[in-house]
């Protein structure tokens, strides 16, 4: 049986070019090889949400973000509201924000 071989073209910048020829070489393979292997064999990562989950979660993040850092600063201006623990409250609220920030735009 004769099999049809479809092509694909892609384009690289010389520095990527030289990468995936030094990947190649390091795995004893030439370029065409070495492409189809990491074509054929990774697996790419479904996002987490939808575009749209994604921009409302990001919305709201962004919301109580802005409502921590004026707390915040409303805690650290005026000492005499906010006892000290409350402040280290803020501040551990504040870090956790960061880290659901980061998870969501990885």
């Amino acid at each position: 049986m004769n099999k049809k071989r479809a092509q694909v073209n892609i384009r690289l910048t010389s520095e990527e070019l030289q990468k995936v020829q030094q990947s190649a070489a390091a795995c004893n393979l030439s370029v065409g090889k070495y492409a189809k292997q990491v074509l054929l064999k990774s697996k790419l990562i479904q996002p987490k949400f939808s575009p749209e989950t994604q921009q409302k979660l990001v919305r709201q993040l962004s919301g109580i973000a802005n409502n921590l850092n004026q707390l915040t600063r409303l805690a650290n201006s005026q000492t005499d509201y906010f006892p000290a623990h409350n402040t280290s409250d803020l501040q551990q609220l504040t870090q956790e924000v960061t880290q659901l920030w980061q998870q969501l735009v990885k």
